[in-house]
């Protein structure tokens, strides 16, 4: 008899998360300072996303990644926030 070789289900970006993607890496490619830097880690949260073994979707995998200080520079870690939506300004914020 052969082994048997359980295979983790694949994950799968939703069409939205697709287009969030797209549109994020042309936004950040027009970015002059910190876009570049921006571009390379996000590639890093989709790669670190798909090596995962938690079940997440990416938004929220996106955000935790950066929350954990996984951006490495100070203005890459701006852009993305904002792209990922953490750095939107509480209710007791608002002006």
């Amino acid at each position: 008899m052969g082994k048997v070789i359980v295979q983790k289900p694949a994950k799968q970006l939703t069409t939205l998360e697709q287009s969030f993607l797209r549109i994020a890496g042309e936004e950040l490619a027009k970015v002059k300072f910190g876009g570049p830097a921006a571009l390379a880690c996000l590639l890093d949260i989709v790669a670190s996303w798909h090596g995962n073994a938690l079940h997440l979707g990416f938004h929220d995998y996106g955000k935790r990644w950066l929350l954990e200080g996984g951006a490495g520079s100070k203005v890459a870690d701006t852009l993305l926030r904002d792209l990922f939506g953490l750095n939107e300004p509480g209710p007791n914020r608002a002006a």
